[in-house]
């Protein structure tokens, strides 16, 4: 049997096997280690195209699904280290219990933070780095941006400068050496209508929810792992930019109907649903009102294994 036949076979093999010896309690491994996984894809797929023989290609998988293994569990705090000593190697349980359960948090709390809007409206960039968890922006504030986290995760430090009359918002989470194991990160936030907004977001496992749909939208930036993303535009500005980039995600857009609406799409092993579009070639769609809609929107989708819906609303 050919090696690109069991090309997504061994994926899900590899991370099956990782779910399994988490279970059995050889390796600790969460489905928030799953969009460090993403890499995989690009290293079987590279694999699967050398000019060597199949049997060398099926070598290389099982060492690199074995240096995944061993990677995941020296920084997952693991159950069972694994050593080198004096050209020996050994599986040992040498953890301290109490040193572990040091680095672990299941402290639940709420933080609120905002950003208060200033007498002339302006526009504003919001750079978030998403990390895991759930993610909503929906509904209004009187303050230029308000945020909201329940969750054990901890804190998110947030930064506003002006910069040339435009406000930079800067969302992180605070590093946290003790946190390893995170139940819960729901993160709500609500911006102002009065603003014209850009949005930069860096998503890990993370599911994000947006309705945009009442804002002035610049331009939206998104980079994922493995994430589900649903995003509802609307027709406030003249012209909207979007542009996604994802390894292993799922996207829905919901976007006007009288909006005119082009989707440039550089996408390989996706399934696409792209609702009242009109395919141009060499990955390009159109509504059939482009250019002429109320306003425009453009989409640039790159990712290499997602689902990838557009529909008109």
């Amino acid at each position: 049997m050919k090696f690109r036949n069991l090309f997504w076979a061994l994926i899900l093999i590899a991370i099956g096997l990782m779910f399994l010896f988490s279970n059995f309690g050889w390796l600790d491994f969460h489905w928030v280690s799953i969009w460090r996984m993403w890499p995989l894809i690009f290293i079987f797929w590279g694999i699967s195209i050398l000019p060597i023989k199949d049997f060398m290609k099926f070598v290389l998988v099982i060492a690199f699904i074995a240096l995944s293994f061993i990677f995941f569990n020296q920084i997952t705090e693991p159950r069972w280290s694994f050593s080198i000593h004096d050209n020996d190697w050994t599986w040992s349980d040498d953890w301290d219990e109490d040193d572990r359960n040091s680095k672990r948090t299941f402290s639940y709390s709420t933080q609120i933070l905002t950003v208060d809007m200033d007498s002339v409206p302006h526009k504003a960039l919001l750079k978030m780095d998403a990390a895991a968890g759930k993610f909503k922006i929906d509904g209004e504030t009187s303050e230029m941006l308000s945020f909201r986290k329940e969750g054990d995760i901890g804190d998110y430090s947030m930064t506003a400068n002006k910069v040339d009359g435009k406000t930079h918002i800067n969302i992180s989470l605070e590093k946290n050496p003790k946190v390893r194991r995170v139940k819960k990160n729901n993160v709500e936030i609500s911006l102002n209508r009065d603003m014209v907004w850009d949005l930069d977001f860096d998503i890990g496992a993370a599911s994000v929810n947006m309705d945009l749909s009442e804002f002035k939208i610049d331009t939206v930036r998104i980079e994922a792992g493995a994430a589900s993303l649903e995003i509802k535009l609307g027709s406030l500005q003249p012209l909207t930019y979007m542009t996604y980039s994802a390894g292993a995600a799922s996207l829905e857009v919901r976007i006007p109907k009288q909006s005119a609406c082009e989707i440039h799409s550089e996408s390989v092993l996706v399934s696409r649903d792209f609702e009242g579009f009109v395919s141009k070639g060499d990955g390009v769609y159109q509504t059939a009102n482009f250019p002429e809609g109320t306003n425009t929107i453009i989409l640039k989708i790159e990712s290499a294994v997602s689902s990838l819906k557009v529909e008109r609303y």
